[in-house]
């Protein structure tokens, strides 16, 4: 018996989210044929309007589904206005009570959380929304690091691709391994994301100086990147006590100084593994590290998955979009 995969449309949904999800099972659909069914409900069996400007038009409306094994909710700017009322709210409520799984995408969680999410639920959404669902629900408990996140028969992915890594788990948990490569190969994706892989975007996300301080000693590490900091060092750059320059770094950045160092050193090797054919030895010691051991070990903590694993992933693709 397929089980079906019902996607929820809404005025203002990425259509990425919707489509992404929806290739990955519709590509085992073509292998295995009983594997699932795929409907796109929405509030009404109107067209919609996509966030990018596009329309697409539901096949049922969310009252009257009549099955639904796994609901999926997109993101979207729709999902975080409050367009989507009190009444269309109760009908994504009762939806959700009836299915075996209930998955978001990216900021589709405003969504689930609005109709109720129990407390207490583990959940992930894009990195530069992860303030703002903290902020507006406290009682969730929002992982800022996964990619995809299981609480139950609950899941959340965060940005965009990501969710098409959590169709790939779903399909491997429910037809197996080889099915889901099989996907992965066609939608041209990397199956190793796991849902415990850390977003790129957050650990790359080195801020921008806020002080003239600040900056002065982030020019400085840079220029020094290859040699051992220690906080006495960044301390005595900017003329602070040890402890003076650990608050500072807090304050003025919200990592400590060892952590910003390190998340320096982990954006650098990220753009000399696609940029260039360097050693991983040789990046290593560019980055500061004296070992490659200990790089190896540092840069698997950043970003689940080893610098060779990570190049041979990702350098082809930037090859290609810079060969565009």
């Amino acid at each position: 018996m397929p089980k079906t995969i019902c996607f929820l449309a809404y005025d203002g949904v990425e259509l990425l989210d919707l489509a992404g999800p929806q290739s990955a099972f519709n590509e085992a659909i073509q292998v295995h044929k009983n594997s699932y069914q795929l409907q796109v409900i929405g509030f009404c069996d109107t067209a919609i309007n996509c966030e990018a400007g596009l329309t697409i038009t539901p096949s049922v409306s969310i009252e009257d589904v009549k099955n639904c094994h796994t609901l999926i909710i997109p993101g979207g700017k729709g999902a975080r206005s409050t367009s989507i009322d009190s009444k269309q709210l109760s009908r994504l409520k009762v939806l959700m009570s009836k299915c075996e799984r209930v998955v978001s995408i990216c900021t589709g969680v405003y969504l689930t959380a609005r109709a109720g999410l129990p407390n207490n639920t583990n959940v992930a959404t894009h990195w530069a929304f992860v303030s703002d669902l903290k902020k507006r629900y406290p009682k969730l408990n929002v992982d800022s690091e996964k990619l995809f996140v299981r609480d139950g028969r609950y899941w959340s992915s965060a940005g965009v691709t990501s969710g098409i890594d959590l169709a790939l788990r779903l399909i491997e948990i429910d037809e197996g391994k080889n099915l889901a490569h099989h996907v992965a190969k066609h939608l041209v994706v990397y199956l190793k994301r796991t849902g415990g892989q850390k977003q790129f975007s957050d650990i790359m996300d080195v801020q921008t100086p806020k002080t003239d301080r600040l900056e002065s000693l982030f020019n400085w590490i840079k220029e020094h990147i290859e040699e051992e900091l220690t906080v006495n060092r960044l301390a005595d750059v900017i003329h602070l006590s040890e402890r003076q320059c650990h608050r500072f770094f807090v304050k003025e950045t919200g990592f400590t100084p060892a952590q910003y160092v390190e998340k320096y050193r982990m954006q650098l090797a990220s753009e000399l593994l696609l940029s260039s054919q360097k050693e991983i030895k040789i990046i290593a010691k560019t980055v500061g590290f004296s070992s490659p051991d200990g790089f190896r070990r540092a840069f698997e903590r950043n970003f689940s998955i080893s610098p060779l694993a990570y190049r041979k992933a990702f350098q082809s693709k930037t090859e290609e979009v810079n060969n565009v």
